[in-house]
């Protein structure tokens, strides 16, 4: 009997350590995502109160998800793009569209599962933000990707926020 409590917590350590790295894995996934959604939304709440923006002020909306997301790596990409719907011929266009780490918006790329129903002639700003999350351990098999959020705001103090030059 001497020894068997040694004997049995070093058959047990590997499972614990195990279970803690994979633990604190999934919890750095779990906070990455959330941190970046709030970014998102934080953001896409900040584009839903201007009337007017600029290139300028997009990139230092940019700044500003580099600082709430103080432990992404790099490569996080934002782009925000005002859309119109027009309901007569159905279609929705992109009025303007700034970004930062990737490229603006495409008129021809518009992914109407993302956008909600419109009115003629309504608008939104559409804010999306691309952060990459690298986890400390392979061990839980998380892996590296990309977190993606697309918000979907309307203006609220004007019909269409105007991009200016």
């Amino acid at each position: 009997e001497r020894g068997s409590l040694t004997i049995e917590f070093l058959l047990w350590l590997p499972i614990l350590a195990f279970w803690l790295v994979v633990s604190l894995a999934f919890f750095q996934a779990y906070t990455s995502r959330n941190d970046a959604s709030n970014a998102a939304h934080a953001l896409s709440d900040i584009m839903s109160r201007q009337t007017e923006v600029t290139d300028e002020f997009i990139a230092e909306l940019y700044n500003l998800q580099s600082r709430l997301l103080p432990n992404a790596p790099p490569g996080t990409q934002l782009r925000v793009s005002s859309i119109e719907y027009d309901g007569e011929e159905e279609v929705h266009r992109v009025l303007w569209s700034s970004a930062v780490g990737i490229e603006p918006f495409p008129s021809t790329e518009i992914s109407v599962s993302v956008l909600p129903e419109m009115a003629h002639r309504d608008t939104v700003i559409l804010t999306e933000l691309n952060v990459p999350f690298e986890p400390f351990s392979n061990w839980a098999r998380i892996g590296s990707r990309t977190w993606t959020f697309a918000k979907v705001v309307r203006p609220r103090f004007v019909s269409a926020v105007a991009m200016l030059e």
